[in-house]
C-alpha cells in the first residue's frame, strides 16, 4: 500500500487536464451535453409524455425520470421552480463529459506516458 497522498494521486491522475486544449475540449463537450440534455428533456416522448384525463378533461405529465430527477424526491414543478432541475443538468452533464474525457485519454494514450496498468503502479511505489 502507498501513502494516501499518492493513492489520491492516482485516482485523480485521469480527471487533470494536461494541456490547455484539454481544457477547452472538456468546456465545449459540457456545453454542448448540457444543451443536449436541456434539449431532451423539453421533446415530447422523451423528456416527458401527456396522458389525456377524459373523466376530468384534463392533462396529466409524466416526466422522465433520469432527466428531470429532482422532481422524484422535492415534487417541484419545473416552470415555477427550475433551478433543481438545471443543477441536475449540469451534475448530469458534468459526469457524462468527465466520463468521455476519461475515456478519451485512455484510448489515446493510457493514463501515464510509457507507463500503464497494474505493473507501472506497483513499480511506483517500490
Amino acid at each position: 500500500m502507498g501513502s494516501s497522498t499518492a493513492m489520491g494521486d492516482g485516482i485523480w491522475r485521469l480527471l487533470r487536464s494536461r494541456s490547455p486544449m484539454e481544457s477547452a475540449v472538456f468546456w465545449i463537450v459540457l456545453a454542448l451535453v448540457y444543451l443536449a440534455i436541456s434539449g431532451l428533456a423539453g421533446v415530447r416522448g422523451v423528456g416527458y409524455t401527456e396522458r389525456v384525463n377524459e373523466a376530468n378533461r384534463s392533462i396529466a405529465f409524466d416526466l422522465n425520470p433520469v432527466l428531470w430527477l429532482p422532481d422524484l424526491f422535492l415534487h417541484a414543478y419545473p416552470p415555477t421552480d427550475p433551478v433543481p432541475f438545471l443543477v441536475w443538468w449540469i451534475v448530469l452533464a458534468t459526469v457524462i463529459v468527465e466520463a468521455v474525457m476519461v475515456l478519451m485519454r485512455i484510448f489515446r494514450g493510457g493514463v501515464r506516458p510509457g507507463a500503464s496498468g497494474a505493473k507501472a503502479q506497483r513499480s511506483r511505489f517500490l
